[in-house]
């Protein structure tokens, strides 16, 4: 199926096969984004009934609006639970070794999301949307509807400063 092709209007089967062919990948975007897996299965519940209710017929690109609609799902669940804040750098310092060693899915995206705390939203949601997402950055920058510069240096400045941080606290 061409993901890049319009949902037509009414066409809630074309709307559940998109949604179907890219669960795993908006699954973990998701995870990664909340921190929990019952929140991202909750957002992704979300994601598919508001494709239900919505006329999809305007949207180019549906594998963009889906990403899009999701991360903005996430930021807004985050802001109701006051989580989107700046973590000091020295939060860092009270990493131990034994939280480098995740032994669980939960545990490792709990640290990768402690990390990415450290580095402003800009940053890390470009990372999270190159890594985990697989985007490259200029379908990251037509995503964020940002230059495609803006895009790489956001990415190069937070993998900076968490290698910087890291090798600081000499976790790597």
């Amino acid at each position: 199926m061409n993901l890049k092709k319009p949902v037509k209007e009414g066409s809630f089967e074309q709307a559940e096969a998109i949604i179907t062919a890219e669960l795993p990948s908006l699954y973990r975007y998701a995870c990664y984004r909340l921190g929990e897996r019952e929140a991202a299965q909750d957002m992704i519940q979300e994601l598919y009934l508001k494709l239900h209710r919505q006329n999809l017929s305007e949207v180019s690109n549906t594998r963009y609006y889906l990403y899009r609609a999701l991360s903005n799902s996430c930021t807004q669940l985050l802001r109701e639970r006051k989580r989107v804040e700046f973590v000091d750098v020295t939060s860092l310092q009270k990493l131990q070794v034994e939280e480098l060693e995740p032994s669980n899915f939960e545990q490792e995206q709990a640290l990768i999301a402690k990390l990415l705390e450290t580095i402003p939203d800009e940053q890390s949601e470009v990372i999270r949307l190159h890594l985990h997402g697989g985007y490259t950055f200029a379908e990251v920058a037509e995503m964020m509807d940002i230059p495609l510069p803006t895009v790489k240096s956001r990415y190069r400045y937070g993998i900076e400063h968490l290698r910087k941080e890291l090798q600081k606290q000499e976790l790597i």
